[in-house]
């Protein structure tokens, strides 16, 4: 086979192309903490401020909810190849007791981009953002190498339901569902 082959290069490009966007992530630091989370575990507690000015504290404002800690940015391809199952799954399930968090990495001065992104992709939900990009304080508290990153968390316990592909794609509204049904029995 050719290397040459216009139709071979292409072919090769558009594979690199694919590997590339299946998850934007970063090279972790030899100092920097371990993932804190994985499913089971309980999430670590904060209190930030929302874009909007709003202060939240999670998961103590989140009782009786389950909660998508949703990191992600404008500027990430498979992020916005996420955010139909995210707004899907908002819409289907935020009047059942899901609620969605936003933290976005973000580079500093996109404050204005995160508004109009979020208005025109039918966002309603609170978003976090400090513009420290991979360093955002969230980000890093988390220990988040790699987004998209979805964190569906229990609002009562801080207990972390699923992560990571268990919370993408199709899994993601299975996830919230069960999640959601488990909510209902307690």
């Amino acid at each position: 086979m050719k290397t040459s082959n216009p139709t071979y290069r292409i072919a090769i490009v558009c594979a690199l192309a694919v590997l590339n966007c299946l998850s934007i992530s970063r090279v972790a630091a030899a100092d920097e903490p371990k993932v804190a989370y994985a499913t089971g575990q309980k999430a670590p507690p904060f209190e930030v401020k929302t874009t909007d000015g709003k202060t939240v504290k999670f998961p103590a404002d989140f009782k009786g909810k389950v909660v998508l800690l949703d990191f992600w940015a404008t500027w990430c391809g498979p992020c916005k190849a996420e955010l139909p199952n995210v707004v899907g799954a908002y819409q289907q399930y935020h009047s059942q007791g899901l609620e969605i968090l936003g933290i976005s990495l973000d580079r500093e001065k996109a404050d204005a981009k995160l508004a109009a992104f979020t208005k025109d992709n039918n966002m309603p939900w609170p978003q976090v953002y400090d513009g420290k990009f991979w360093n955002a304080a969230l980000a890093v508290k988390y220990g988040v190498r790699s987004i998209p990153q979805p964190l569906l968390v229990d609002g009562d316990t801080g207990i972390i339901l699923a992560e990571g592909h268990d919370d993408r794609g199709p899994g993601l509204a299975m996830a919230i569902k069960k999640a959601l049904a488990t909510k209902k029995k307690t």
